[in-house]
């Protein structure tokens, strides 16, 4: 029979007075984000008092507005971030 016991959670936390070392992270991030911005759009006048069909026609014609979508200055909500992936670089 093997027994084997997992250490204590304080026996596998960072000490904090251990010695650093700083290293270059290589790291991948996604983003959910929600752009709030204005666009003067010329739109067929038929559509602009629907607003299901506004949105179907800017759906379907994105060139129309995705100039003006500036996301330096745009209002921006980070709805998720995933860290996708971390990995040492290593330097010669």
């Amino acid at each position: 029979m093997t027994t084997t016991t997992a250490p204590a959670p304080s026996d596998t936390a960072p000490d904090a007075t251990a010695e650093t070392v700083t290293v270059t992270v290589e790291l991948t991030v996604t983003e959910d984000v929600t752009y709030e911005f204005r666009s003067e759009i010329d739109i067929p006048a038929g559509i602009a008092a629907d607003p299901d069909e506004l949105h179907d026609y800017l759906s379907q014609n994105e060139e129309l507005w995705l100039d003006d979508l500036d996301p330096v200055g745009a209002v921006l909500y980070i709805n998720e971030r995933h860290l996708d992936q971390a990995a040492i670089v290593l330097t010669a």
